[in-house]
């Protein structure tokens, strides 16, 4: 027998939303927090569903086979996604299932829990999923892996994301947050203010619309089988890592974070991963890669540091090959603890001209409008390196 409906005016506030489908009242009855809705298969009609979604941060689908994803808008895929995957199935029965309407939406910031390791081993490798993404649950009970699931969410939430007061510095400050966050709630590691994981889903879709298909274009045509070699400046924990083909791709990451290092070098055993030491001086070879980039660090760090920063970035990318750099150019200090060293478009490239003494061409630029923001802050510039190689 299905729950009654919940009023749709008591659905607005809600941050965690648990699709229990036909499971909805054994889910219900375990007491879950205030906080959280729980829906049956009559409450996602999209109207309903439309209402139940607007406060949420977070939804968690206990049924999958009876959840209408192709209803869902693109605003609403921006909720972080929890997929509990139901046993006694095959791995090949969820792909022909949930393959192109779920899975391949699936990313950094949203999770799969599944009971057996066979069959997360061959969803992951086929979609690019790292281990933090996948959520332990020891039971086949809808209604404990609902509570496992809310207790996991509410830790991370309550997980520290503050430094103590005092001057801004962004290499303690980073890697500080790296120490806290790695572990514990990794998709928080990468936020410089107040974790909101809705936003920051958000957020990371509009980056991935710019930088895609400036990665593709780093790349060309070359044949498949001549290496592409890849660093990010600032990797984290390596949200940016499943972008780009392991088997043709020699990736490096970079990070003042030890522990978040750690954390990328598990999730992704074939890549390179180094600490970023107090120096800002790179462990890399001059022009030893076809592509260097960096999403949202470099405003993190005064004038000086962001010069030093560039500097190494020129030094280690190939004659012809691709500087790339997504930041924040409209923003505003505040105060010394302020996390944000503003600088215009026109101050960012003259930078870049000097410590490349001019030997670069603007090959792409572009600005980002993220969701809820009053003003174009973003912006996206790609540049290609001049000069002749020293080594063949």
């Amino acid at each position: 027998m299905r729950m009654d409906r919940v009023p749709t005016t008591e659905l607005v506030g809600t941050r965690s939303v648990f699709y229990a489908g036909r499971f909805a009242d054994r889910v219900a009855a375990t007491g879950l927090a205030e906080c959280c809705r729980v829906l049956d298969e009559w409450q996602v009609l999209p109207a309903q569903l439309s209402v139940a979604m607007e406060q949420a941060t977070v939804l968690v689908v206990l049924d999958p086979l009876s959840f209408p994803f192709d209803v869902m808008t693109e605003d609403q895929w921006d909720v972080p996604l929890v997929l509990v995957l139901p046993s006694g199935f095959e791995a090949g029965f969820f792909e022909a299932v949930f393959g192109k309407a779920v899975f391949e939406r699936l990313g950094f910031f949203d999770r799969v829990a599944a009971r057996n390791s066979s069959i997360w081993e061959q969803l992951s490798k086929r979609y690019r999923w790292i281990e933090n993404q996948r959520i332990d649950v020891d039971t086949e009970l809808p209604e404990e892996a609902a509570a496992q699931i809310h207790a996991l969410i509410e830790a991370e939430s309550t997980a520290s994301r503050h430094l103590d007061e005092g001057r801004y510095d962004a290499y303690r400050y980073w890697n500080e947050r790296g120490e806290v966050l790695a572990y514990s709630a990794p998709n928080l590691a990468i936020h410089g203010g107040g974790y909101d994981p809705e936003l920051g889903k958000a957020v990371h879709r509009v980056q991935a619309k710019t930088l895609e298909p400036q990665f593709a274009a780093a790349r060309g045509e070359r044949a498949g089988d001549v290496r592409f070699d890849v660093l990010e400046v600032g990797v984290g924990v390596g949200r940016w890592v499943p972008s780009f083909d392991p088997a043709k791709t020699r990736f490096v990451g970079l990070d003042v974070s030890e522990s978040m290092v750690d954390v990328a070098r598990s999730s992704f055993p074939q890549a390179r991963f180094d600490h970023l030491r107090t120096d800002l001086l790179f462990p890399y070879d001059d022009e030893s890669f076809d592509l260097v980039y960096t999403v949202t660090v470099l405003h993190h760090n005064p004038t000086p540091a962001k010069r030093a920063l560039l500097s190494e970035m020129w030094r280690v990318t190939r004659p012809g090959g691709r500087l790339l750099f997504l930041e924040d150019f409209v923003a505003e200090r505040r105060s010394s603890k302020s996390t944000v060293y503003p600088m215009s478009v026109l101050q960012f490239v003259e930078l870049v001209l000097e410590v490349s003494a001019g030997q670069v061409v603007l090959e792409h630029v572009e600005s980002l409008r993220y969701p809820r923001d009053d003003v174009v802050r973003g912006g996206a510039i790609a540049l290609s390196r001049l000069g002749v190689p020293k080594k063949w």
